[in-house]
């Protein structure tokens, strides 16, 4: 028999009880042992320049729900929290912190080592309130082993792949017409720039690239043809994905095979000079796991 359960539920004691019960008993750590399938989650860190707000914290939850998918269907899903400490959010506000108008105070009065002193302090002082944050809603991460943007280790791995680009001669020297702040005196993203009639319509590049698939069809040279408009994520790419439901058609042209979405392959005609020849068609579901070559070498 269950324990009476009284009419009078008090949810916030039953929510510390939980909490509680949670970390005194290493909860998360223990749903990362034992499984046999990693499944590994990335999560896009936030700026740490103050308390979560309601978007922050929605989104949080949805992360947390889809990890928590995947923990119940038998996988360890570590999830390490990180911080993103560059940019001119942090700045900003140890600016307004410290009563600081112009840059020409940071450099003659208060000193740039002092500065950036207060920058990592601020990014200190919003991990203890986040923590609390994220603990209150449930949701399971990693802090001990946060990743922060201003570690030396860090920067020096995204200078490390700075240079591999430039040394296979992947990185070029162009102009480009951005925006400016006098104040920050530095140029600013799109995503810096908040006033509502900022943007403008715009036409991203599109482009169709193949991948050249290590198991052929009909004894031919098959090829994946995926269609991207961030064409300058191809340099890292690891994956292509497929519709599990989705019927996907093998097109030959000029004695290669190409695979690509069933009901494209009129819309794609013209790649393939005139009326393209189906000569087998697949479901998503069996293409799952078929391997091909990366179009570029640096992750072989």
């Amino acid at each position: 028999m269950y324990p009476p359960v009284s009419s009078s539920v008090k949810f916030p004691e039953i929510e510390r009880e939980i909490l509680a019960h949670w970390q005194q008993s290493r909860i998360f750590a223990q749903s990362l042992q034992g499984a046999q399938r990693e499944m590994v989650f990335y999560d896009g860190p936030p700026f740490p320049t103050g308390t979560p707000h309601f978007g922050t914290i929605f989104v949080s939850i949805l992360k947390d729900a889809l990890a928590r998918y995947f923990t119940m269907a038998g996988y360890s899903v570590p999830r390490r929290w990180g911080w993103d400490c560059h940019g001119l959010p942090i700045e900003n506000a140890v600016e307004k912190k410290l009563g600081i108008s112009a840059k020409t105070q940071i450099e003659k009065q208060l000193g740039v080592a002092a500065f950036n002193d207060e920058c990592r302090k601020l990014v200190a002082d919003c991990n203890a309130a986040w923590e609390s944050y994220i603990n209150k809603i449930g949701r399971w991460v990693d802090y001990a082993h946060a990743y922060r943007t201003l570690d030396l280790p860090y920067m020096e791995s995204v200078l490390w792949v700075f240079k591999q680009c430039y040394d296979q001669g992947l990185i070029y020297k162009d102009y480009r017409v951005t925006p400016y702040c006098y104040h920050c005196e530095t140029s600013l993203s799109f995503s810096d720039i908040r006033e509502s009639d900022s943007t403008r319509p715009r036409q991203d590049p599109e482009v169709i690239v193949r991948f050249k698939a290590i198991d052929e069809v009909d004894g031919k040279p098959t090829w994946y043809l995926a269609w991207t408009t961030t064409p300058w994520t191809l340099i890292s790419n690891l994956v292509l994905a497929v519709g599990a439901d989705f019927s996907y058609a093998a097109v030959e042209h000029e004695g290669a095979v190409y695979i690509m979405a069933e009901a494209l392959v009129s819309k794609w005609a013209k790649l393939f000079g005139g009326k393209p020849r189906v000569v087998k068609t697949f479901v998503g579901s069996e293409l799952v796991a078929r391997r091909y070559e990366p179009i570029f070498p640096h992750y072989r």
